[in-house]
């Protein structure tokens, strides 16, 4: 990701600064990076704050740069040489549009779509992705609007992260479905979320979330799970209309009398575990 971000930066029409966060990592990467990467901001957390708390934390480093926009950028991701202009550009010509995020390819397979927009079903209060897995459609060239955009590759007008706004990552998400409620957040003030299809990055994925290898739980971590639950409830509780949480509780509720007993007849009680605690939290918390 730094490398091909470093290359955008020395020949960009547009002024770049890159600020690297360190997320708790076991041995800090400033020192290994910083000769290579002269001109990039590194700023360290000794312990994980998530991917809110990782993105808030480069956030406020970013802010003290006066900068127009701002791009959350996974770790995970490699950028093509003209994707950040398309961006910008949108941004510039549209005042109403408050986010975009760029086309997104498998790493692994670069003519194979990862993210080409995104769904949300206001029935089940749940969210989808666009074009997973398939071909990429040729000769798709137009912005689209969407319901969310993904934390993946989330560029956003920096004048909403300051006052009377203040906008950012709820860090109580930690992480997934932070980047559904920051869009959320982004449309009730009144803007737009676009993709930009003429902006291409390739991401890795599942690198940063999944183990290389398999053990009793399988290669998903049961933290994830657990986020995955919780964060799927607290997503219906804000954003569901009202008038739609009954077939939004009925959904949840299938989705759960299906995935625990997945779980405990495989043998994955920590999972299962987690789920339980994910339903109880989800429930109760106050999102206020």
């Amino acid at each position: 990701c730094l490398r091909t971000l470093f290359a955008i930066e020395n020949s960009a029409a547009v002024s770049v600064d890159i600020v690297v966060v360190d997320n708790g990592s076991d041995r800090p990467v400033e020192p290994d990076l910083a000769a290579t990467f002269p001109s990039v901001h590194f700023i360290r957390s000794e312990k994980n704050l998530g991917f809110t708390g990782g993105n808030n934390l480069g956030l406020d480093q970013a802010l003290l740069l006066d900068p127009d926009y701002i791009l959350f950028l996974n770790n995970d991701t490699e950028v093509a040489p003209n994707f950040l202009a398309p961006l910008v550009d949108f941004l510039e010509l549209h005042p109403q549009a408050g986010a975009v995020q760029p086309k997104i390819f498998f790493w692994a397979d670069k003519q194979r779509l990862w993210n080409n927009g995104n769904l949300f079903y206001s029935l089940t209060g749940q969210t989808a992705v666009q074009g997973y897995g398939q071909p990429d459609k040729v000769g798709q060239s137009s912005a689209s609007l969407q319901p969310w955009l993904t934390g993946c590759a989330f560029m956003m007008r920096a004048c909403l992260c300051k006052a009377p706004y203040h906008l950012r990552f709820d860090d109580r998400f930690f992480a997934l479905y932070e980047d559904v409620d920051l869009s959320f957040k982004i449309r009730g003030l009144g803007y737009s979320l676009y993709l930009v299809p003429d902006s291409v990055i390739y991401h890795h994925a599942g690198y940063s979330s999944n183990s290389r290898t398999k053990s009793k739980e399988g290669y998903t971590h049961p933290l994830m799970v657990y986020l995955n639950s919780r964060n799927r409830i607290w997503v219906v509780r804000r954003y569901t209309p009202w008038y739609f949480l009954p077939t939004a509780i009925v959904w949840l509720t299938l989705y759960f009398l299906l995935l625990l007993p997945y779980f405990l007849l495989r043998g994955r009680m920590q999972k299962a575990r987690m789920v339980i605690k994910a339903i109880k939290d989800g429930l109760l918390a106050s999102l206020a």
